[in-house]
């Protein structure tokens, strides 16, 4: 069984219960305490629903609207749960029923209300994943004063309480798109290079591939956890001696430990092989050290915890 949570892009997902959630069980058939649902899967009584406000009037059609049901419950003084042999039918479409406005990102603009009301100081780190490219998002003041009359606890409350695993930006060495010195060659043009890969089910185990920094994070938004991973939800950058690849996050270093130097190399600790731009820009290669722009990488930003890292001493001659 597991828990809903989700991550930073504000995506739905399922995690293992936790060991703190299995302790506060008294047995194995009480209800599981879940941070967040499926939107298809609430079973709430129209009462309560009406009383937190129902959905936000001012989403549209679809996404979002789970986690901030969701983060409602918890923090305006309920409780969400998964009850153990509980069944729900949820029937399947073979097309969406709706009809999408065209230049409208939906799913943006929907999260972007869930963070501006809910999320309080913690939106910035969605808001990184975009750029902070807001755009419209429609009036959210009568969803602020629902807040305040339902008397609701903070989002550092929840994080802290009830989603205390999930890992915040700010514990990262660094963050943002890793830009390439060297500038590469696409469609007969030159271009700065940034390391881009998509991070899903699909993604994995696929070649990372470089391609024109665009500044709207997404798949060019990377973190450099403490334990030198280069990752971002719960994937990781990954080299085993062929190529390098999108593989899930395991936390034991190994294929996934890289150092990131005072040079602005990206060193793998296992081969000690540096991370470096093809020829013409456009595809990843391990080679040997040597401090060549192709092997000079630029965060968007970097700590200064990651500067001072010891272990960040480069292995190209003669620098330090």
């Amino acid at each position: 069984m597991n828990i809903g949570g989700f991550d930073w892009n504000l995506q739905f997902k399922w995690y293992l219960i936790p060991d703190r959630e299995k302790k506060r069980r008294m047995n194995e058939v009480d209800p599981v305490w879940s941070p967040t649902m499926a939107g298809g899967l609430f079973g709430i009584s129209r009462e309560y629903f009406e009383y937190l406000g129902a959905y936000d009037p001012g989403m549209d059609i679809w996404g979002g609207e789970n986690l901030e049901l969701s983060f409602k419950i918890w923090m305006c003084g309920g409780v969400l749960e998964q009850v153990l042999c509980s069944h729900v039918g949820h029937v399947f479409r073979h097309r969406s029923p709706y009809t999408w406005r065209s230049g409208t990102n939906v799913l943006k603009k929907n999260s972007i209300r869930l963070a501006e009301v809910w999320m309080d100081e913690y939106k910035k780190y969605y808001y990184e994943r975009i750029n902070f490219n807001l755009g419209e998002f429609g009036d959210i003041t009568s969803r602020k004063e629902l807040r305040k009359k339902l008397q609701c606890k903070s989002f550092d409350w929840y994080l802290k309480n009830i989603y205390p695993e999930l890992v915040l930006p700010s514990e990262a060495l660094a963050s943002g798109e890793i830009r390439n010195k060297a500038l590469g060659v696409v469609g007969g043009k030159q271009h700065p290079m940034c390391i881009d890969s998509a991070v899903n089910n699909k993604a994995r185990n696929k070649p990372v591939k470089l391609w024109p920094c665009h500044g709207q994070g997404g798949n060019q938004f990377w973190l450099l956890s403490k334990d030198g991973e280069i990752e971002r939800d719960d994937s990781c950058i990954d080299f085993a001696g062929d190529f390098v690849k999108i593989f899930p996050c395991h936390g034991m270093k190994g294929n996934q430990e890289w150092i990131c130097g005072l040079d602005n190399t990206i060193r793998h600790r296992n081969t000690n092989l540096c991370l470096q731009s093809s020829d013409n820009g456009t595809k990843l290669e391990m080679k040997p050290c040597t401090g060549i722009d192709h092997q000079i990488w630029y965060w968007r930003r970097r700590s200064t915890a990651a500067s001072l890292r010891r272990e960040n001493t480069s292995l190209i001659p003669g620098v330090r």
